[in-house]
């Protein structure tokens, strides 16, 4: 009598385990929100322009927030895929895998360096100065660590890129 019990027992203890075995293979989370936990507010990030818009999508990778150009990560999108404001820089799902199309993006920039923006989603890539004959060149005059559209000279050819979040105004000029 006390092979049965100890039978019932240990088939118990299977069934017990092949459940936790399985239940640990599912999956609550859509996909594309578990794959944007990848990166956190405040995590720096660089995307190959040379990537986007080709046929294979953009992808975020994590550097230093020293690189240039580089991104800060200021928000993510929300469910509907936008961002809290249109001031940051947002790759759409056309462009860019999941996890970086939900990501929300103030550049890293450096003052007295110029760097081409590539349309039509306005990835920037450090370059030389003298004028080009495909997308925008501009030149960032001023780095400043505050959200004020107003703090830019109002020039021809001048411009304030101001993000909420981190605060940070650039003040441009375009060379085209």
């Amino acid at each position: 009598m006390t092979r049965r019990p100890l039978r019932i027992a240990a088939l118990v203890a299977a069934l017990v385990v092949m459940a936790g075995l399985a239940g640990c293979g599912v999956r609550t989370v859509d996909p594309d929100v578990a794959a944007s936990t990848v990166f956190a507010v405040g995590d720096c990030v660089e995307i190959d322009s040379g990537i986007a818009p080709s046929p294979d999508p953009a992808r975020a990778t994590e550097v230093s927030c020293t690189q240039d150009p580089s991104y800060t990560v200021g928000a993510t999108t929300n469910a509907a895929g936008d961002c809290p404001t249109s001031e940051y820089q947002h790759l759409p799902t056309a462009y860019a895998e999941p996890s970086t199309a939900r990501l929300c993006l103030v550049p890293n920039l450096v003052a007295n360096q110029c760097y081409l923006m590539e349309m039509p989603i306005g990835l920037v890539e450090k370059v030389s100065c003298k004028p080009r004959d495909d997308g925008v060149l501009v030149q960032v005059t001023q780095r400043l660590d505050v959200r004020d559209q107003s703090a830019c000279p109002a020039a021809a050819g001048s411009y304030a890129w101001p993000y909420p979040a981190p605060a940070r105004t650039y003040c441009t000029r375009t060379l085209f």
